[in-house]
């Protein structure tokens, strides 16, 4: 049996309390949607660190980062005719509002086609994308800008392909501000080749990446997960979540780790579909995430109508590792909106986020618009445009105190490697940001 510890911190109390109080106090939302994270490259921002544009969710937030924060040189080698260009993203989310940062550092080859007004005119083929970037990984606090880089994995920043890591926190008290972090990526490829699955981790305690090497395969039957969604943080373990069948957990700041499997509701477990563009189509429409301190799975399915199915994870007291119906609302192509209005779905609609703060509450993706859903009311009680409706979306809670926490440090990685060079790099950062908030 997986024993789970129930998260009775900011996420289910504090924030709760603080998200009733809105109205009085509107400085910003209690918890963002992120999206895509943006490189600031007018030169107006003249410190390095993040910036948060945050908005009421269904709206999305973004981060912006300087663009001279990251690489200030000239990237463009005219001889070569490689062009440089410096990408960024948000891979995983705490539970507490600390954010796993990446950034993309590439060379393209662009050649030249012709001229135009004297000006080069260059072309943009498959072929010269660099596919294998170097890459950088920073823990951010998005709401102080504070930035800490983590150290390069396995000793290169050629780790593009290392896709799939999930932050945790742990605090002292059991609520408010962080103690201490952990960055954990999967490996269970190695299972064919007889050498267990892999887990690569990174502890703030000690500020270096080692591996768990040779550990058992916790899935009951001989079948691959593969995992196409962003790694969740709940209780105290990260969770790997295949859509098809269920997730693989880990306790990373345990010294003696142990990988658990948890299965899908039976009814929502598929065969082994063996096909990756399968298996991301099917990902658009189930999604594991956390909501008022308990671990949710929602799908949503297509029969005679559409239909929202929401599960709950059961506490140690009631199972331990089964699930429980919450919700099952069903609909057709026409939904009700917030004033009653006749509203169609133009599409089968696919799942954007889980509320962070109210389990009853789902958001949908419908063409290029989110509607957030009250399971209860049965009907959409709000709606955005999305700008960019195919790229994922991270819940992020901002609790009160975030703004004035910083990163845990332990013996980072960032301290010691300014004792070894005088080369100036990415150091410790720690930057007021002045949040701009959308109304």
């Amino acid at each position: 049996m997986l024993r789970l510890r129930r998260l009775t911190g900011a996420v289910s109390g504090g924030l709760a309390r603080y998200l009733s109080t809105r109205a009085a106090s509107p400085a910003r939302p209690p918890w963002a949607l992120l999206q895509l994270s943006k490189m600031d490259r007018s030169g107006a921002s003249s410190q390095p660190g993040a910036s948060l544009h945050a908005d009421y969710p269904p709206c999305v937030s973004y981060l912006t980062f300087a663009a001279s924060f990251v690489d200030p040189r000239l990237r463009h080698d005219a001889e070569s005719e490689l062009f440089g260009t410096v990408s960024t993203d948000v891979r995983a989310t705490s539970g507490d509002g600390l954010v796993l940062v990446r950034f993309y550092d590439s060379r393209n080859h662009l050649p030249t086609v012709g001229s135009r007004g004297g000006e080069p005119m260059r072309e943009w083929a498959l072929d010269g994308v660099d596919r294998d970037p170097e890459v950088t990984r920073f823990v951010c606090n998005p709401l102080s800008g504070e930035m800490y880089r983590l150290p390069d994995l396995n000793g290169t920043k050629k780790t593009s392909r290392y896709l799939h890591f999930g932050l945790l926190t742990q605090s002292d008290a059991g609520q408010g501000p962080p103690a201490r972090y952990a960055v954990a990526e999967l490996d269970g490829n190695r299972e064919e080749d007889g050498q267990g699955w892999l887990v690569r981790r990174f502890l703030s305690d000690s500020g270096e990446w080692d591996k768990l090497v040779g550990m058992p395969s916790p899935l009951p039957a001989r079948r691959t997960v593969d995992i196409d969604q962003e790694v969740v943080a709940f209780g105290d373990r990260l969770w790997w979540v295949d859509a098809s069948w269920g997730a693989v957990t880990i306790d990373p700041f345990s010294d003696r780790p142990e990988l658990r499997f948890v299965e899908l509701p039976k009814e929502s477990v598929l065969p082994d579909l063996d096909d990756v563009v399968m298996l991301r189509e099917l990902g658009k429409y189930r999604r594991m995430g956390v909501s008022e301190g308990k671990l949710r799975y929602v799908e949503v399915s297509l029969g005679k109508q559409f239909l929202i199915r929401s599960f709950s994870l059961a506490d140690d007291d009631e199972g331990g590792d089964s699930w429980t119906l919450e919700h099952e609302v069903a609909f057709g192509p026409i939904w009700k909106d917030e004033h009653h209005a006749s509203v169609p779905l133009g599409g089968m609609p696919r799942i954007g986020a889980i509320d962070p703060l109210n389990a009853n509450i789902v958001h949908l993706i419908v063409g290029d618009q989110m509607l957030s859903i009250d399971m209860i009311k049965e009907r959409a009680i709000d709606s955005s445009r999305l700008g960019c409706a195919d790229f994922p979306l991270l819940p992020c809670v901002l609790p009160p105190w975030l703004e004035s926490s910083q990163i845990p440090e332990g013996i980072h990685w960032s301290k010691k490697a300014k004792m070894k060079s005088n080369t100036p790099s990415y150091s410790d950062m720690s930057v007021h940001v002045d949040i701009e908030l959308k109304k």
